[in-house]
């Protein structure tokens, strides 16, 4: 039976683009959809035909990127997450409550992005089941290995690293509980900056790039990734005859990364790709990266879908974001990881796990040096393009928008057969 769902999600592109795919996948099941976020992307899923309510207030790319700077301020990741959760998502945060609520009222099932708390609180207290996801398994304990960064001491001592980082997150956590609470909030449980559903979670993530282990709790399923096709691109005649004469370029695509820094920014990369030898495409992303002088070997673009950009390119330089992690894995190219915040870290580590990328470098220890010896080091290493080629093969086969559909409509199927059994409260 059709269904009215409400998908709720923040972040930037790389939270958001996986919602564009899931919407399409449920409109083209038959179900209605509305998708519940920020306004700043409401364009692009408007563009596609998708439902979208615009919540909360009205945010500037400036005003993102300036946020971004004073998060990269500081090296502390517990303070990062905390200016993230005060300037991004309880920013206004009583508006965007209470349009998420009105906008989601009378739906059937919510699924929600797992940092979400105003979205999921909203829908809480709609009384409407929801089912929780989550872009990057980062935060889910297992015995068998310690969060990101930490080392791998066996069982006993990953649980103590597990327990730690709990600890670590708890102020926030608990600051976030008490702001939900102060709107009359459901007894929403968040750990380690993260609210999942109380009885499903979908991990929208492949895993061959993020390993998941035996005692994943019975309420989490790995559906894979969400990758959103792309109409048929024709490329603008400045990038097509730019790789007619460079074939299989470096890609710099650092998305949502770099602040207002944009300008020292480019000047690193231009170094770094002048050191190296090699030509490359520069993707602008947020932070605007551009330069008056363009060296003949290399040219700077807008928005090109990853799919069809990265797919002729040697390598790509990149953020380590989920998004266009992904992407580049699903290209059959190698990774280099320029990490700033977040989960970039734990998606860099894998990827190196797996032989498809180098170390990955830290935004502050950033150099033209570094970079252009690991640019050098990928572009001739044929085991690592080997291993990414085979990579991308695997990923290109997985399907988990049609997983996740599967498993949204049985547990959709399932709350409606069961009406005392909704949202968790």
């Amino acid at each position: 039976m059709p269904m009215k769902i409400a998908l709720t999600t923040v972040g930037s592109t790389g939270d958001t683009q996986p919602y564009i795919a899931l919407a399409e996948t449920l409109v083209a099941a038959g179900h209605q959809v509305r998708v519940v976020s920020h306004p700043f992307h409401e364009a692009r899923f408007r563009a596609r035909g998708i439902d979208y309510a615009a919540c909360g207030p009205i945010v500037t790319q400036q005003r993102l990127n300036e946020m971004l700077d004073r998060m990269l301020a500081t090296r502390n990741p517990v303070k990062q997450l905390r200016l993230l959760m005060e300037g991004a998502f309880f920013e206004e945060g009583e508006k965007y409550f209470r349009q998420a609520k009105a906008a989601t009222a009378g739906f059937d099932l919510a699924v929600s992005h797992m940092a979400d708390f105003l979205g999921q609180e909203a829908v809480s207290q709609n009384g409407i089941p929801r089912i929780g996801v989550i872009l990057a398994p980062a935060a889910i304990p297992t015995k068998y290995a310690p969060p990101v960064l930490a080392p791998n001491l066996g069982a006993p001592l990953n649980r103590v690293w597990w327990q730690i980082m709990t600890w670590l997150l708890a102020g926030t956590s608990n600051r976030a509980m008490r702001f939900l609470r102060s709107l009359g909030g459901t007894e929403q449980r968040i750990v380690r900056f993260s609210a999942h559903g109380p009885e499903l979670n979908l991990i929208a993530a492949s895993p061959h790039l993020c390993p998941t282990f035996s005692d994943l709790p019975p309420e989490f399923k790995v559906v894979g990734h969400w990758r959103l096709p792309e109409p048929d691109y024709e490329p603008d005649p400045a990038l097509a005859a730019f790789l007619a004469k460079h074939p299989r370029p470096v890609i710099v695509s650092l998305g949502s990364m770099g602040g207002t820094k944009g300008e020292a920014l480019t000047a690193r990369l231009l170094r770094s790709l002048e050191i190296s030898g090699q030509p490359a495409i520069i993707q602008s992303g947020y932070a605007g990266l551009f330069a008056e002088k363009v060296p003949a070997q290399v040219h700077f673009a807008g928005y090109v879908p990853h799919d069809w950009l990265f797919a002729r390119g040697s390598c790509v330089v990149h953020h380590g974001g989920a998004g266009t992690s992904h992407a580049a894995c699903r290209a059959g190219i190698p990774s280099i990881v320029i990490a700033f915040i977040a989960d970039q870290p734990y998606f860099a580590e894998n990827m190196q796990r797996i032989g498809v990328a180098p170390k990955f470098i830290w935004h502050h220890r950033f150099t033209p040096e570094r970079l252009a010896r690991r640019i050098q080091q990928v572009v001739r290493d044929a085991e690592m393009q080997s291993r990414a080629h085979q990579l991308g093969e695997k990923l290109r086969v997985e399907n988990g928008r049609e997983n996740a559909l599967r498993v949204i409509e049985e547990y959709g199927a399932h709350t409606r057969d069961n009406p005392k059994r909704m949202a968790g409260v």
